[in-house]
């Protein structure tokens, strides 16, 4: 009888332990499982902050070109307007001038 007893408490020395490694286990996951929840959360709102960022910034790039692009085209034109101009004085001025003899 002595021995039993001594066998049971053994084995109940050996699996109380294991007992409360197994529970703390399962409850370890659980807040682990929160943890990744609530990082994953941040981490899925900060690729939405640089998707934001990067969509401005490509459309602050595109606004910058077409400006750009309406300088250079303003610039042409008000060239084209001084060469014409240019061009208009000089043909009025030999039209007025008198014609000039040749002998």
């Amino acid at each position: 009888m002595m021995k039993l007893k001594g066998i049971f408490y053994m084995k109940l020395i050996a699996v109380l332990p294991l007992l409360l490694v197994l529970s703390a286990g399962w409850l370890i996951p659980a807040q682990a499982q929160d943890a990744s929840a609530a990082e994953g959360t941040r981490q899925s709102q900060k690729t939405a902050r640089n998707q934001q960022k990067a969509i401005e910034k490509y459309q602050r790039a595109q606004l910058r070109a077409q400006q750009k692009a309406q300088r250079n085209a303003d610039k042409k034109q008000q060239d084209a307007m001084k060469k014409y101009d240019k061009e208009q004085r000089k043909l009025l001025k030999n039209a007025s001038l008198p014609a000039k003899h040749t002998s």
